[in-house]
């Protein structure tokens, strides 16, 4: 499968407004997203969050909306996923794992040495499960190799990406 993945064009959060919908649907029970597109596209647009898409033959089906923040116990920047979503005709298929990768480029080459995500789904417990540490009662944490790792496969095939994917070890190496 062919995908692609980007940051986010103000343009693009449109299609985004659709995604988000069905995400609060199928995740937080809640009858639709109660935000504007508009209050989106400011929010977006004044930096207050940063946000990855991916497609797949031209059509946008996933997003990843992340903010940066501070680990005060270790002194070090990261990212927090603040959330992650793919449509459901599309999961299990790679395309979470490739915005993953995508986000780790970014936050590696901003200088930061973590990533954090809170799963709401058991299919999004898998991938976070898969690569990262776990800590708290849904939280996970990527670091230390296992980050670096996860950088080197953005915008690889997906069978390069799901071949290469970090173990859980990786997290304590240096």
């Amino acid at each position: 499968m062919s995908y692609k993945v980007s940051t986010a064009t103000v343009d693009e959060l449109d299609n985004v407004g659709q995604l988000i919908n069905d995400y609060v649907r199928q995740n937080l029970n809640m009858p639709q997203w109660p935000c504007s597109i508009e209050t989106l596209k400011r929010d977006y647009t004044s930096g207050c969050f940063r946000m990855n898409v991916v497609y797949t033959h031209e059509q946008l089906v996933g997003f990843a909306a992340w903010i940066p923040s501070y680990d005060l116990h270790h002194c070090t920047h990261g990212a927090v996923f603040i959330d992650f979503y793919v449509a459901p005709a599309y999961r299990c298929q790679g395309l979470g794992a490739a915005l993953l990768c995508a986000i780790a480029l970014e936050t590696t080459r901003l200088g930061y040495t973590f990533m954090r995500g809170s799963a709401l789904s058991q299919r999004a417990s898998r991938l976070y499960e898969r690569v990262g540490v776990r800590f708290g009662v849904n939280e996970y944490n990527v670091s230390g190799k296992a980050l670096r790792q996860l950088a080197t496969l953005a915008g690889k095939s997906l069978r390069e990406i799901f071949q290469g994917l970090p173990t859980k070890e990786m997290n304590y190496q240096a």
